[in-house]
């Protein structure tokens, strides 16, 4: 029995990282809280993995500490960040048999893996960068990647996929340690299709009332605390309490679900990229690093080590 493990940032607020991590936290929470219940087994072949072959891709990389890793305390202690740009190509290429097993790639909702297929990772370029010794290049190996349906309703998928760095890269405290480096984000299926652009309409429609409910609630509570200010009976003001309290849990509710659709449906088109094949990539994804931890090597631990964005995409020439 493997167990897989994530780095407990995942499950604070997402505010305490940045106001543009807000969906990618929610996405990796779903695809991963402890992997143990992700995904349905059952529903692992995907349509949309077959889209993703030959797509190419630029990332930008920034490799440093964020908060709740469980990288060392001495790991990018300084705050520094070292930056690459690095293109990929998502091929229609089967991954070789040793990277096939990769199990965050492949992992069900029962701890156990699937049968799905992954496909191969190419590196296009050899990412670079300045130190006081002159232009550094990195070396990156090919690697492997997979996709697995989050959201049946809402066509969200998890997107995992990693390269190796056999000799890594370190810039002052910030090391991108030699080995193979994983990243995880989440795309939807836009379809194209009348199905699929009816789903957001209504996603759409549900976030503009939601909203309006909220807004109704908080002019309610600024007129009730108006006249509370205002009134002199204690029985009255206890009842304009009651009500307040009564008023804030409705809007604490209202709050819940709108969050929830947010971050299920690509509604903030700032945090969200259209790559190739009507696929909506988040833009923004988190980098991580395996450690094996146990007596026997047996549980899988996975820490943040820095944060990707989908820069852009390009045909192939």
């Amino acid at each position: 029995i493997i167990i897989i493990m994530m780095d407990q940032h995942l499950f604070l607020p997402s505010s305490i990282i940045t106001s543009g991590t807000t969906l990618l936290l929610f996405l990796l929470l779903s695809s991963l809280q402890s992997t143990s219940h992700a995904f349905n087994p059952s529903s692992i072949t995907t349509p949309l993995l077959t889209r993703l072959q030959d797509i190419q891709c630029e990332l930008a990389l920034s490799i440093g500490r964020i908060p709740g890793t469980a990288m060392p305390p001495e790991w990018a202690a300084s705050g520094a960040k070292l930056g690459l740009t690095l293109e990929l190509e998502f091929t229609s290429d089967t991954a070789d048999y040793k990277m096939s097993k990769e199990r965050l790639l492949l992992q069900g909702n029962d701890n156990t893996s699937s049968s799905s297929k992954l496909y191969t990772t190419i590196p296009l370029n050899e990412p670079s960068f300045i130190t006081t010794q002159g232009t550094q290049l990195v070396k990156v190996l090919p690697g492997a990647y997979g996709c697995q349906i989050q959201q049946v309703q809402s066509q969200q998928y998890a997107l995992r996929f990693f390269v190796d760095f056999p000799d890594g890269a370190v810039r002052n405290d910030v090391e991108l340690p030699p080995e193979r480096i994983y990243f995880l984000s989440s795309c939807w299926n836009d379809g194209g299709d009348e199905g699929s652009s009816l789903l957001l309409r209504r996603a759409v429609e549900r976030q503009r009332k939601l909203e309006e409910g909220i807004e109704e609630i908080t002019r309610q509570l600024d007129k009730i605390e108006e006249k509370q200010q205002q009134q002199q009976n204690l029985f009255q003001k206890a009842m304009k309490f009651r009500e307040s309290v009564d008023l804030v849990e409705r809007r604490g509710k209202l709050k819940v679900q709108l969050e929830e659709l947010e971050q299920i449906y690509p509604l903030d088109s700032g945090k969200v990229i259209r790559g190739p094949n009507n696929i909506l990539f988040a833009k923004e994804g988190v980098i991580a690093v395996k450690r094996l931890r146990g007596a026997m090597g047996t549980r899988e631990q996975y820490h943040w080590i820095g944060t990707f964005t989908f820069n852009e995409f390009f045909e192939d020439e």
